[in-house]
């Protein structure tokens, strides 16, 4: 039986609890993907379970991903929300060439590259994607306050940012939606961030709730992985923190059977049940990974096992 979709507000939209992430499909340098034709087939699938929230970004792909979300929703453009994303360029199709740049010259760059991509005229859902040093958040905020106004995007949101960054963007106009990494191997947000987003209405849009495949119990504690997950950009995928983890992924795996669950369902639901939490944006490589995504939907575990999580994976 397929689950049944909820949705919570975020700003004036309305999104899916699950959301779409589209990092997966964008291909190199980050992912391998199986092929055009089965992203397309998985964005239209996310759609017809109900899924209306999809996150997208121009480095993802450089540019692919954005083209295959705007090509797979164009027909049902007015019944989604698109989310996309500013402050990260580059010079050559490489992760080394990867810049920092929320500067006012480079949104107004970005904004009309991803409309066009997206073959759209108006983002909902528009996000720093990392914050930028050499830029004042007055200047960003100032910017995106412009592009709001000549409506081409509805509302404004930060990814990866701190709760003192988040404060000093406040200053200077309205964010909806902070989206940083939240799973049960990154829970850092709740020590502060959290509190502050509750405070001002912002709503948390958990990105890696599956922290890059390692919560779903595919890996074990020899796996040696070959792509960025080895470079120590963002998660533990190396040495002895990630040992530790799979270790708890581990036990987790056994409270899932209890219950009756995957792994990675078990994981998701921890995210969906978590304060302040308005969607889990999960990425996909096919239609059958978007069903199993949803089976995560519409439970909660035993009392019992619910403390057992909390247990295994305390914050530190």
């Amino acid at each position: 039986m397929a689950a049944i979709m909820e949705y919570r507000k975020l700003g004036e939209l309305e999104v899916s609890v699950i959301g779409y992430g589209a990092w997966g499909i964008g291909g190199a340098p980050f992912w391998r993907t199986e092929g055009d034709k089965k992203s397309i087939a998985s964005i239209k699938k996310s759609f017809d379970l109900g899924i209306n929230f999809f996150d997208t970004a121009p480095v993802y792909g450089f540019g692919h991903s954005e083209e295959l979300i705007g090509k797979a929703l164009k027909p049902v453009r007015d019944k989604v929300i698109l989310a996309t994303k500013c402050g990260l360029r580059w010079c050559k199709e490489s992760l080394s060439s990867l810049r920092k740049d929320a500067s006012r010259k480079s949104i107004l760059e970005e904004i009309d590259l991803s409309l066009k991509r997206l073959d759209t005229d108006r983002i909902d859902l528009y996000q720093v994607h990392w914050p930028d040093a050499e830029t004042t958040q007055q200047e960003t905020m100032e910017t995106l306050l412009e592009i709001q106004e000549q409506g081409k995007i509805r509302c404004i949101g930060v990814s990866n940012y701190s709760a003192a960054q988040i404060k000093e963007c406040l200053k200077y106009g309205k964010i909806v939606s902070l989206q940083p990494e939240y799973s049960l191997l990154a829970r850092e947000i709740e020590k502060e961030t959290v509190s502050l987003c509750i405070e001002h209405g912002i709503g948390i849009i958990a990105y890696s709730p599956l922290s890059s495949g390692v919560l779903t119990g595919k890996y074990d504690k020899d796996t040696k992985f070959k792509d960025w997950r080895s470079k120590g950009i963002i998660g533990t995928f190396t040495g002895e923190g990630f040992v530790e983890n799979i270790s708890k992924v581990d036990q987790l795996k056994e409270i899932a059977g209890v219950e009756g669950k995957t792994c990675g369902q078990t994981a998701i639901n921890w995210v969906l049940r978590q304060p302040g939490l308005a969607t889990a944006v999960v990425g996909v490589k096919n239609s059958a990974q978007v069903e199993e995504n949803l089976k995560a939907i519409g439970w909660q575990p035993s009392i019992e096992n619910d403390k057992k999580i909390e247990e295994i994976f305390a914050l530190a």
